[in-house]
């Protein structure tokens, strides 16, 4: 590829330096280093030293995934044996805490809390990703108190979106004189769960009207497993989750209560433990050992799978060249950046021959990092 700069005018010849200099940048966070190589040019004696620290790093790689999936078949037969009725939500936090209380007059309800805690299945219906649902168990408790300041008539019988949304805007008249009481309803709750040893928190619902509603967790199972009081919570009508809306509907016009799993919780009980970050130590340490700095490994990494595409068709690879004497100072800064993609195109030709060498060791390392790094 001919770059005939020497014919060219001004305006012409500054396009092509801001395209190749547009080009080069996609490479780097920081286009001032346009210039450097993208490439390494790898030699037989520098991957020798690199190769054992390859392997291990798959192998890490390889056990972190295994165990990543071992969490989600975990995580998707937890959903699975809700779903069904094996599991009961509030039975499932009991288990892993002995805090699940609530105040006096509160009932639980099973099939709401059932579809609260699953809700997760709504988002993957239609994706196109293979993704297995998860739950949260959560179990949902009712007063029984009819909160008649609420506008119904915004939802109308059959909840939209369109009806929903303009419930959300204004969800009940602050100034019904209901709201006063249930607001004393809210300070007993608030007592019952201060009085027994809970933490109670009301910045996470500031944008609600004062005194409505609060969030709690015990200071024993704090991050683990939390709950919240609304005098309306108007997200168990949300259209975009119609199981959730028919079983809780009936039973949620008023004050209910929801304890819920955190995500730590979840992850203590479900994941298996966390072998990435002693994967990377591993990895780290023996780059040092081997006096290879984690950049050129990186970049070495990302040249052997250059390497081995390039290799089924080595002929794409074009080496360009330049016919002029630069004599501007964007001239010469273009002739620098075409000579650094003439560098790059001869290191990725001459890497084909190392990669073929070492081809059975380094095909397993390669698919195992090609789909870390969701190469596409």
């Amino acid at each position: 590829m001919k770059i005939p700069i020497k014919k060219m005018n001004y305006r012409k010849s500054g396009f092509v330096f801001l395209v190749l200099f547009l080009t080069a940048s996609i490479f780097f966070d920081n286009p001032a280093k346009a210039q450097e190589m993208l490439v390494a040019k790898l030699s037989d004696s520098e991957l020798s030293a690199v190769l054992p620290v390859l392997k291990a790093e798959a192998a890490g790689y390889t056990k972190f995934m295994n165990a990543f999936a071992t969490a989600q078949d975990r995580s998707y037969q937890l959903f699975l044996d809700i779903k069904s009725g094996k599991t009961d939500p509030l039975d499932w936090l009991k288990k892993y805490s002995q805090h699940i209380i609530v105040p006096p007059g509160a009932k639980y309800l099973p099939a709401c809390s059932r579809e609260v805690s699953i809700k997760s299945k709504e988002l993957f219906k239609d994706s196109e990703l293979v993704i297995k649902p998860s739950a949260v168990p959560t179990a949902v408790f009712t007063f029984g108190k009819d909160f008649p300041a609420i506008n119904k008539q915004l939802l109308g019988e059959s909840i939209t979106n369109e009806t929903y949304n303009k419930c959300m805007e204004n969800p009940y008249n602050a100034t019904d004189p209901s709201v006063d009481k249930l607001r004393l309803f809210i300070k007993d709750v608030n007592s019952f769960y201060t009085n027994s040893g809970f933490s109670v928190d009301y910045s996470p619902w500031e944008f609600l009207p004062v005194a409505t509603a609060f969030s709690f967790y015990h200071r024993e199972d704090e991050e683990h497993i939390s709950g919240f009081i609304n005098i309306f919570d108007f997200t168990l009508l949300d259209p975009a989750y119609p199981d959730v809306v028919e079983q809780c509907k009936p039973h949620v016009m008023g004050p209910v209560i929801e304890i819920y799993a955190e995500y730590k919780l979840l992850d203590e009980i479900l994941s298996s433990p966390d072998i990435s970050k002693s994967t990377d130590e591993n990895t780290r340490n023996s780059l040092k050992k081997a006096g290879i700095t984690e950049d050129r490994y990186a970049l070495v990494k990302a040249s052997l799978i250059m390497a081995r595409r390039d290799s089924e068709f080595p002929d794409g690879i074009e080496v360009p060249s330049f016919e002029f004497t630069p004599t501007t100072d964007e001239e010469r800064e273009l002739a620098k950046i075409i000579e650094t993609m003439k560098e790059n195109a001869l290191a990725r030709k001459a890497n084909i021959a190392v990669y073929n060498r070492y081809r059975a060791e380094l095909d397993p390392i390669l698919d195992n990092f090609e789909q870390q790094m969701y190469v596409p």
